[in-house]
């Protein structure tokens, strides 16, 4: 597997990205990460599509090793978000690529491809952070409300320094949103996920890569549109596949079935057993459906070409029960 780290220059700094395959390649297919989290959490996900493919992994504005203005008291919107992206793919992709995010990231792909369809040959969303329409709704007519929701308030609570990565690794593993996490994704989390820098007292720490005022922020800067982007993309005929878990989804059942009626040809996938953190959990699932995905999509390969595929017990241990 190959791994590089690539930094490209945008109107207002620098984005950082991490890049799995021969560099040489065409971009295949764009990972934007969850609220919080950086494009290094998604390696053990992302690394073995650079078998085939070059697939590259984002650090959005405020998170990992991204260079971008990112002041909490500027941010309205992720529509900041989605002309980061845009911009990046104009620099970085030399033709449309499959988009895959999760949470903030799912919904963020979600704005891009509304907004820029020629950029994207098609999305795969997992859990995307899509509210109910009456709630941007009232967002948009009253825009002097502050927002504010649990998420934000304890994100604005995160311990943001510790005296090493070691150290974090122990306050995290098995607990919280870490609780049922594979192997190796919070280790892959935390090499960027924090920093390293000097404590008030003049000690050396890490400290956390997105600042929590700026992950609180994004979580109650939801002025998004979401469903005007899903408008624009059905009009395009942008494929998608969005992968729901059962376990306490951001899009509920609501979300859920008005998306379904709004894009007919929308794919879901629902998974039980598994959380909001489902590509940490079930990380070959996510990776299937990318892969599948870039095959149709990138490679041109055709669904039909599969066949039928026959499953037979016949010779093995259970013929004494047919």
């Amino acid at each position: 597997m190959m791994m590089h780290r690539r930094k490209t220059e945008v109107s207002d700094g620098t984005h950082a990205s991490v890049h799995f395959g021969d560099a040489s390649k065409d971009m295949s297919a764009l990972w934007l990460h969850a609220t919080g989290f950086n494009a290094m959490t998604y390696k053990a996900l992302l690394a073995p599509l650079g078998e085939r493919h070059r697939v590259a992994a984002l650090d959005m504005r405020g998170h990992g090793r991204t260079d971008l203005p990112s002041d909490p008291k500027t941010l309205k919107s992720w529509h900041v978000y989605r002309d980061d992206v845009i911009e990046f793919l104009e620099k970085e992709a030399k033709g449309p690529v499959v988009l895959g995010g999760h949470s903030m990231g799912g919904c963020v792909s979600l704005l891009v491809a509304g907004k820029r369809p020629d950029l994207v040959a098609g999305l795969v969303l997992v859990d995307p952070v899509i509210l109910n329409p009456r709630f941007y709704f009232w967002l948009h007519v009253l825009p002097f409300v502050r927002q504010s929701n649990q998420m934000s308030r304890q994100a604005k609570r995160r311990r943001p320094e510790f005296a090493s990565r070691e150290a974090a690794y122990e306050a995290y593993h098995g607990k919280g949103a870490f609780k049922g996490w594979r192997e190796p994704f919070l280790t892959d989390y935390l090499v960027d996920g924090f920093q390293e820098a000097t404590s008030k007292d003049g000690k050396p720490v890490v400290r956390l890569s997105c600042d929590p005022a700026w992950e609180s922020a994004t979580f109650s800067s939801q002025r998004n549109q979401p469903w005007g982007a899903l408008k624009k993309i059905q009009k395009a005929q942008t494929p998608i596949v969005v992968i729901r878990p059962n376990i306490k989804p951001v899009m509920t059942n609501k979300v859920t079935n008005l998306m379904m009626a709004h894009y007919r040809e929308l794919v879901l996938r629902e998974r039980p057993g598994a959380s909001h953190f489902h590509p940490m959990e079930v990380p070959y699932e996510v990776r299937d459906e990318l892969a599948r995905q870039i095959a149709y999509l990138i490679d041109g390969y055709s669904p039909t070409d599969d066949g039928l595929l026959r499953r037979t017990l016949h010779g093995s241990q259970w013929d004494d029960y047919d």
